[in-house]
């Protein structure tokens, strides 16, 4: 079976990881203000905090936004519910804006069309790891006084306008979670551009509590905002540090797949590529198409022992964000079209070759 997803654990994290639990810190400790430093470092960023997921990104990244009850966030509804769940834990309100039908990001157009007076925030989601347009999208966001963060899960090392994705916006929240380019087996970072969100998101992730204070213990614990278990451990870190060194090395591998399968699968009737700008870099974490027929489609490719999946769903669809909306015209028209097929690192060039050959041969 050729398989959507495999992670990927270098033999060194296994080692470094051994050598850890073997030592005095396995909680929070010297290994995840390194591996802070060597991220904000890798991607040029000034600001980097982990976390235990990139779930927990999104909340603080929320939280420094101020939300209060009613507020709205223009959000996406391709992504996970990972992304949008974060919203109403401050009770503030999804606003689901359109999606473009040759990248599946949020359009930007639609964006400033459902802003209100209640409006807070921007989030957007670079889905399959290829960036929103983010020059109009902070524009937006610059006009009428609203914060962005963008959920860069999909996007690790991907680049926008020659910047790396961490380093455009308010903020940023990535995911090491199992199934990413690297994992830390879960795991999550936030990046911000200004050192006052850094050092209060610091705080916030651990119970509001600031960990560096020296001083009187009583004076320690004077709590004046309410914070989260967030923090990411030593174990953890350590893994996310070997994965680092194997960045580039994860995402050639993952690009060299793209480019065969953007070069293998070209005027194909009844299959429709996505888009890819000069302008920007994915981080190619999936591998989305859109096809006619879609059933049809992955029929015949689990007949051949391929798997393929949506991955996620719209989320307007769930009862919690109120049930599926109408007046998203490329979303609707697209629901039934898109699928990701295999993009891992363990993946022959056996496998890309069959993959193509299934698909060319029709559904």
């Amino acid at each position: 079976m050729i398989t959507m997803f495999w992670p990927y654990v270098p033999e060194e994290a296994i080692s470094a990881v051994s050598e850890v639990l073997r030592g005095r810190w396995i909680g929070q400790g010297p290994k995840v203000d390194e591996v802070e430093k060597i991220f904000g470092e890798k991607f040029s960023i000034p600001y980097s905090v982990t976390v235990h997921s990139g779930t927990a990104a999104l909340h603080l990244a929320l939280k420094l936004c101020d939300l209060k009850e009613g507020d709205e966030v223009i959000t996406t509804p391709m992504t996970c519910t990972a992304t949008n769940i974060p919203i109403l834990y401050s009770k503030s309100k999804a606003v689901f804006a359109d999606i473009q039908e040759n990248s599946m990001n949020i359009d930007p157009k639609d964006i400033e069309k459902r802003i209100t007076p209640k409006t807070k925030a921007i989030m957007v989601v670079h889905w399959a790891g290829y960036p929103c347009d983010m020059a109009e999208i902070n524009a937006i966001a610059k006009k009428y006084n609203l914060k962005v963060i963008e959920d860069a899960a999909h996007a690790l090392g991907a680049k926008y306008q020659g910047k790396y994705i961490g380093a455009v916006s308010d903020y940023t929240c990535f995911s090491f979670q199992a199934i990413k380019q690297i994992t830390s087996i879960d795991g999550g970072m936030l990046t911000a551009l200004r050192e006052n969100d850094y050092k209060r998101a610091k705080i916030l992730r651990w119970y509001g509590i600031d960990r560096e204070f020296k001083g009187d213990i009583y004076w320690k614990y004077q709590i004046k905002e309410i914070g989260y278990k967030y923090h990411m451990n030593d174990v953890t870190a350590t893994i996310l540090e070997v994965q680092l060194s194997k960045l580039e090395q994860v995402l050639k591998k993952r690009k060299a797949i793209a480019d065969k399968y953007l070069e293998g699968l070209k005027n194909i009737g009844g299959l429709k590529l996505l888009e890819r700008n000069p302008d920007r870099e994915s981080g190619n974490w999936l591998f989305t198409i859109q096809v006619e027929k879609r059933d049809d489609f992955q029929k015949k490719l689990t007949d051949h022992d391929i798997e393929s999946h949506m991955v996620h769903v719209r989320n307007d669809i769930c009862p919690i964000f109120g049930g599926q909306r109408q007046e998203l015209p490329i979303m609707n028209k697209l629901e039934g079209k898109y699928i990701s097929i295999p993009l891992h690192n363990h993946l022959s060039d056996e496998d890309i070759d069959k993959v193509i050959k299934v698909i060319k041969s029709g559904w």
